[in-house]
């Protein structure tokens, strides 16, 4: 199947770069422009948003007619649900429960295919969620597919983060996982790479709430299809922080962005101008802090590999991450308001 994996990353590839050619055209024609309103846009030009649904159909497409449409089918379906809400909130701008129950429903539909977080391993120990598999994996898709959808606000970096995480996925799944996954991460890399020189800076369009979303909602599906899917495989032992590593950076800002509005007493929901890629734009510049962002997901990638080796490697990861988040913190000033 490795010849059908390469065929469907080179569709996803092309697809992912000449599908987003045409959305940008309809963008302003279906009235979906993202309008700088207020002091938190990075852009002064009305821009497209519609990338989302091009990445969408370009792994879709490449996935399906190279013979994984059945083990993809969950993805797809989930898929669908979670760009056809964003695309509503492009459009009409969503209130937030109804963007929750609708990434609720993808999740559902995840469990409904037997795609479920079943199992958290930590340090060697085996936790299996039972009957609790199902609302563990619905909250997951919830948290996750909103903390990718709030790192989404520099030209490249979710997409970027999209590909660091998806090739993150794939070489874990490569080395310690034998189930389809694989194939799955690197279609979507491809299709997210593919997408990437519109999205990079000076962008021509962005991913919009339907991209940065379908890509939280594939990775957390992807993680419950690897790493939660079993305690051990061959005698290696599927680390649950492997998750915490491939989602580093948009855990690491969300979690700080809450803490940070808890401590000004002001509601964790109220957007700001503080976030880690805000504060390292102002710094460098918008291309050298995503360039810094990357090589730090790359670090990450790194320690989830590390993660999965051993239950001593497990321990030396766990480390390793700690220390790649406590630098993080200092360097970059996370602690000041």
């Amino acid at each position: 199947m490795e010849l059908y994996t390469l065929i469907a990353c080179v569709i996803a590839l092309g697809l992912g770069f000449g599908l987003t050619f045409p959305a940008i055209r309809l963008a302003p024609v279906l009235g979906f422009m993202d309008i700088p309103k207020d002091e938190r846009r990075m852009h002064k030009d009305a821009t497209p948003r519609i990338g989302g649904a091009a990445v969408f159909l370009a792994f879709s497409i490449a996935i399906s007619v190279t013979g994984y449409f059945f083990e993809a089918l969950p993805y797809i379906v989930g898929g669908l649900i979670i760009v056809t809400v964003g695309m509503l909130d492009d459009k009409f701008g969503l209130k937030p429960m109804i963007k929750i129950l609708g990434q609720a429903l993808a999740g559902v539909a995840l469990c409904a295919f037997g795609v479920t977080a079943q199992f958290i391993t930590l340090f060697g120990v085996t936790f299996d969620l039972w009957i609790f598999a199902y609302p563990v994996t619905v909250f997951m898709v919830i948290a996750v597919t909103n903390i990718i959808n709030l790192i989404d606000g520099v030209d490249g970096l979710c997409t970027g983060i999209a590909i660091f995480g998806c090739g993150g996925i794939a070489l874990v799944s490569f080395l310690f996982y034998d189930g389809n996954v694989v194939a799955i991460a690197l279609t979507l890399l491809c299709a997210a790479l593919g997408f990437l020189p519109h999205n990079a800076n000076p962008a021509k369009t962005f991913l919009g709430d339907a991209g940065s979303m379908f890509f939280g909602f594939m990775l957390t599906a992807m993680l419950c299809e690897s790493v939660f899917s079993s305690p051990t495989v061959e005698g290696y032992t599927l680390s649950a922080f492997t998750a915490l590593a491939i989602l580093g950076l948009p855990v690491f800002d969300t979690s700080f962005a809450i803490i940070r509005r808890l401590m000004s007493k002001q509601s964790i929901f109220c957007g700001d101008k503080k976030h880690v890629h805000h504060r390292l734009c102002e710094r460098y510049g918008q291309k050298l802090a995503v360039a810094i962002m990357y090589v730090y997901a790359i670090v990450l990638v790194g320690i989830a590999v590390t993660l999965n080796i051993s239950v001593a490697g497990e321990i030396v990861g766990v480390i390793l991450l700690a220390l790649a988040f406590g630098y993080a913190t200092v360097r970059f000033g996370i602690y000041k308001n």
